[in-house]
Parts: C-alpha cells; structure tokens; sequence
C-alpha cells in the first residue's frame, strides 16, 4: 500500500506540472503581447546605445521596446523613464532613439508615395540624403535633406496637380530626423 502511495502522489505531481506548465504557455502567449498586436517589438530601436552611456541602453529598451514605441506612428508617452534617460545622457550620447521629430517638408504619405511603384533613385552627398522617383512619365516628385551645420534644410517637390514645392531652413535636430526618414525610404526600396 505504502508503493501505491508514492507512486499515486508522482502521478499527481506529474500531472500537476504538466498542468501548471500549460497554463505558463497559455498566460505567457497572452502576456507576450505588445501595445501594438505584434510581438516581439523591433529588437533593434536601441542598438545605437550599445557602448554608450552605462544605463542608457536598458532605459531605452524599457521605453521604446516595451512600450512598443520603435514605429514612430504615434506619439510616445511622458515618463520618467524618458526623464531619466535625459538625466543620465552625456554629450555625444543620442537622444531617445524611438522619438522622432517630425520632418516639416513632406507628410509621411507624400514620402512613401516616392518609388511606391518601386521606380526611385537615391542620391547622397556628404551632408544630403534624397528620393526622387524615376517613373517614366510621372511628374517629378523628390524629397531631400541637408544635415551641414548651419545650413539645415529639407526640400519637398511634387510637379503634378497640385504643385507643390516645400523648402524650409530647419533645426539640427529636424535635419537629422528628415534625413532618417528619407534614409528609411531608400532602405525600402
């Protein structure tokens, strides 16, 4: 009887376990998700802090990946996990690398229809990223920027109904986001 015991008493703990690891799949898959739907979130966004200040790269990560803030479609909340961030940051540490200022140029619609067909070039100079689509009987259609320090600019042209041509002097700060973007979009094609 005493073996029938300890082996009833394995049986259940055995089944217990396999219960209990069940539910943790179940929770977990549940638990896993991010503000968005779609997990993981852009293990990347942070990358940029790996080497740089102590404690930024972890900062970063609880921000952006865990709030799910690496798509810049929206606008990411006040914390003071950003707070922090900015308190720690040395110079030649970048700022939170999921905030992204919006350019003043083009709207994000405008840039994306550049190459949409899959038809653009990109040019690039020292200071100057840009998109200019390159479709056989489309009317120009171009963005550009100019990162060169104090002589920030973005420049948007569209030579179809309605024209529209947008170029402003701008912050550094516009300047390297306008930059990135339209990089995005060279990466994209």
């Amino acid at each position: 009887m005493k073996i029938f015991n300890k082996q009833l008493k394995t049986m259940i703990t055995a089944a217990g376990m396999v219960l209990l690891t069940g539910l943790a799949g179940i929770s977990g898959s549940v638990m896993a998700s991010t503000p968005d739907g779609e997990t993981p979130a852009n293990e990347g966004v942070c990358d940029v802090l790996i080497g740089a200040t102590p404690g930024l790269f972890g900062l970063c990560n609880a921000y952006c990946e865990a709030q799910d803030l690496d798509s810049f479609d929206k606008e990411p909340p006040r914390s003071k996990i950003l707070g922090n961030y900015n308190k720690k940051k040395n110079a030649g540490d970048p700022d939170m690398p999921c905030m992204q200022v919006p350019c003043p140029c083009w709207t994000d619609a405008e840039l994306a229809s550049i190459g949409s067909d899959g038809f653009a070039m990109c040019t690039t100079g020292s200071t100057t990223i840009g998109i200019v689509n390159t479709t056989l009987g489309a009317p120009r259609q171009q963005a550009e920027a100019d990162t060169d320090p104090g002589r920030e600019r973005c420049r948007y042209i569209f030579l179809g109904d309605p024209r529209t041509i947008r170029s402003f002097s701008i912050t550094a700060e516009e300047a390297q986001s306008c930059a990135a973007q339209v990089q995005s979009a060279c990466d994209g094609l």
